[in-house]
């Protein structure tokens, strides 16, 4: 059911136009806190600059990173995991904070970042985070908007803004995903389905928009510090302005000690840190090299939005710099050989100055039960992993078309372990440099992730490239 913005804001006031961001950025400096990102995939950093991306978090690793960043990001990948596995990262990863932390006697804001359209295992990783950093008083924001990708929260409900219209997430396709499906786009119902009724909606704190543009920030402060001990507090906004406020009030109430994990989408963080906002990049800020190779994109995303997006993109290539990865011969016995043959064809045509596109077919392969779909998606992963990881030339540019397949591509094919996200190519998809110990040093890593964009973005990224 599609609802005309307009209709719903007609008895809102409008936000204030104050900078909120600046007084941001002095109130975090003025916590001497370290502020660590724990991403569930390496899509979150797509609104922020100048931050480093981690994929370790061994105590030696963090206690190095507090002592020379006010903010990070630690990519765990774990949407790909199952929730077993998940809780087991993250009790790992906050075990370390918790000890690092007390090695360089730095105190840590923890935001537990996932996906905008409510994908993810939610509660499980800020309840994880929470419980095993020992904050069981903590109140629980949450957070989910992403203004870049169109993603809002009005009414409680979170919804897509398209041409105007509100779309709630539960009417979208990503709300019938195979591993996170759910029913409701009110956050509060949203919390009680996830929690399986643990959490009851009645409990939930509701910041109303109105509240939220009519109250100062001392009284929402106040209105924080009165929650109760473990509350799951939701926030509704519709602008940057609106977050840049919340994002304060957040803040007074951290400086007056209040505990408080965050469950939030990507445009929390920089409103968060008070990190001023940047333009796109250039493409000379992004292609500093004098590299004369062809770029090389890959396409692992399944939802429909990647599905369309890479027949646009298609229409850019000709026959002969088109891989289609044929899924059968994945799973089969000459599995070796047949990677072996894509990697010997894109070095050749990106060493003759010509980009490639490689994608998965666009046929969904399962098994007969959840463990051999599981094992089928993994085989298909490891092979876009195993093309990139034999590749003997560098592109000018890798463009990964998907979360999972950033995520492996960057750890596993170019064997990243620290890189730093340096802006974004187009809104919300961020621009990564990789770091000195990769398999290709400095290499730009577009990672662009399945939901963001319209049918003709990865087209445009493309063309910009070129």
């Amino acid at each position: 059911m599609r609802i005309p913005l307009s209709q719903i804001l007609s008895n809102i006031p409008e936000s204030e136009k104050k900078d909120f961001r600046s007084l941001n950025k002095t109130l975090f400096k003025d916590l001497n806190k370290a502020c660590i990102i724990v991403d569930d995939d390496p899509t979150g950093n797509q609104t922020v600059y100048d931050i480093p991306l981690l994929n370790s978090w061994t105590v030696e690793i963090l206690v190095e990173e507090l002592k020379q960043s006010p903010a990070f990001f630690l990519l765990t990948n774990s949407r790909s995991l199952s929730p077993e596995k998940a809780a087991i990262v993250y009790k790992e990863i906050a075990e370390n904070i918790k000890k690092a932390s007390n090695i360089v006697g730095k105190a840590v804001s923890i935001i537990s970042r996932s996906d905008s359209t409510l994908r993810g295992h939610f509660p499980l990783e800020p309840s994880t985070l929470q419980n095993t950093l020992g904050l069981k008083g903590a109140v629980t924001v949450f957070i989910p908007v992403m203004f870049e990708g169109k993603r809002i929260t009005l009414n409680d409900t979170h919804f897509i803004e398209d041409h105007g219209d509100l779309i709630p997430v539960n009417e979208t396709p990503f709300a019938q995903d195979h591993s996170f499906k759910y029913s409701n786009a009110d956050l509060k119902d949203y919390i009680q389905e996830k929690s399986n009724g643990a959490i009851k909606a009645s409990d939930v704190f509701s910041f109303s928009l109105k509240a939220i543009r009519e109250k100062n920030t001392e009284e929402l402060t106040q209105d924080i510090i009165n929650l109760s001990n473990g509350t799951y507090c939701i926030f509704n906004c519709i602008n940057y302005t609106d977050l840049d406020k919340i994002s304060q009030v957040l803040l007074n109430a951290e400086k007056k000690g209040k505990q408080i994990i965050y469950r939030t989408s990507s445009s929390f963080v920089p409103s968060y840190i008070g990190l001023p906002p940047k333009g796109l990049l250039d493409v000379s800020e992004i292609l500093t090299s004098d590299s004369n190779h062809g770029g090389l994109t890959i396409v692992g995303s399944y939802v429909k939005k990647s599905s369309d997006q890479l027949k646009e993109a298609l229409k850019l290539f000709n026959k002969d710099t088109i891989i289609e990865v044929d899924i059968e011969k994945v799973l089969g016995d000459n599995s070796k050989a047949y990677i072996q043959s894509l990697i010997s064809f894109i070095d050749t045509k990106i060493k003759e100055e010509h980009s490639i596109i490689v994608y998965t077919s666009r046929k969904l392969v399962t098994g007969n039960t959840t463990a051999s779909t599981i094992n089928i998606a993994a085989s298909i992963s490891q092979a876009l992993v195993n093309i990139v990881n034999g590749l003997t030339i560098r592109p000018k540019y890798l463009i990964a078309k998907g979360g999972i397949t950033s995520h492996d591509l960057a750890t596993k094919g170019l064997e990243m372990k620290r890189s730093k996200v340096i802006g974004q190519i187009m809104p919300g998809i961020p621009v990564w440099e990789m770091g000195t110990d990769t398999k290709f040093p400095k290499l730009p890593y577009i990672v662009f992730p399945g939901n963001v964009g319209t049918n003709k973005t990865l087209k445009e990224v493309i063309t910009k490239l070129k």
